[in-house]
């Protein structure tokens, strides 16, 4: 995230947002009321992008990414779209035009994977995901970013390892943290901020944080608070968080090829 993951915020209970995160992470299969949706579209000249997820239609959720798309000047988006599952952007960590990759899969993670590799392929350098919807997730919030490739393994402490929440105004933020020491955090909360994902070193009482999602670098030091909560002082500030679980639950099989508009 952009700000400090160690900043305070004003207290709301975290066991409310515990499901909705779990369900943020996840890339489960539609309910039996209907369909979920996901689309992407990016404009291959600009890389600029847009995302949407819903459960209303197809065509809907490809007009919204469409929009934010083309909201930002691009003339030439093309939306991917997916049902049931999930669809992943993923450009070069110095954008150029052109090389991109795209890719869709029931999981989170299979989307990233295969739009990484799609990317390498075309010729992107260093290539990072940076859009990752699912049909599942929650309209409220921006869809979370899978952990990244890359890290070191062995560079974080194993009690900072799981999933984290912060509690912030009008919700909640959530922490991955990962051994093999990369991270991803999104917001349960009603603040606007963006997802991230990056790089995680942890030892001896300090951390790093770098994010190759939104140009975000931070360090400081933690304490833990016995084995459910660490206290994190950072740049902007410091803050409490509280450990939801040791290890974070990704949905079962969803169904649905993925298409191009």
């Amino acid at each position: 995230m952009r700000r400090s993951m160690a900043v305070r915020r004003a207290s709301v209970t975290v066991c409310a947002g515990v499901g909705l995160l779990l369900a943020a992470l996840s890339a489960r299969p539609a309910t039996a009321q209907g369909f979920g949706y996901a689309a992407i579209a990016v404009s291959p000249s600009t890389l600029w992008s847009g995302a949407e997820k819903g459960t209303t239609t197809l065509a809907s959720v490809e007009n919204g990414a469409l929009q934010y798309c083309q909201a930002k000047g691009a003339k030439d988006c093309k939306v991917y779209s997916a049902v049931n599952s999930c669809v992943a952007l993923a450009t070069a960590a110095t954008p150029v035009p052109n090389p991109f990759g795209v890719g869709s899969g029931p999981t989170r993670e299979g989307a990233a994977a295969q739009a990484l590799a799609e990317c390498t392929k075309g010729g992107g350098i260093n290539c990072v995901v940076n859009l990752a919807p699912c049909g599942s997730d929650d309209v409220r919030f921006a869809s979370p970013l899978p952990l990244p490739p890359g890290g070191k393994p062995g560079s974080v402490d194993p009690a900072l390892v799981g999933l984290w929440a912060l509690n912030v105004n009008g919700g909640i933020w959530v922490w991955q943290i990962s051994a093999n020491g990369t991270d991803t955090s999104h917001s349960e909360a009603t603040d606007g901020t963006l997802p991230q994902a990056g790089t995680f070193t942890a030892n001896n009482g300090k951390y790093t944080l770098h994010s190759i999602a939104t140009q975000w670098d931070d360090l400081g030091t933690y304490t833990m608070q016995g084995t459910t909560a660490m206290v994190m002082t950072g740049k902007l500030g410091t803050g409490t968080w509280y450990r939801i679980a040791a290890d974070p639950v990704y949905g079962g099989p969803a169904s649905g090829p993925a298409s191009k508009r």
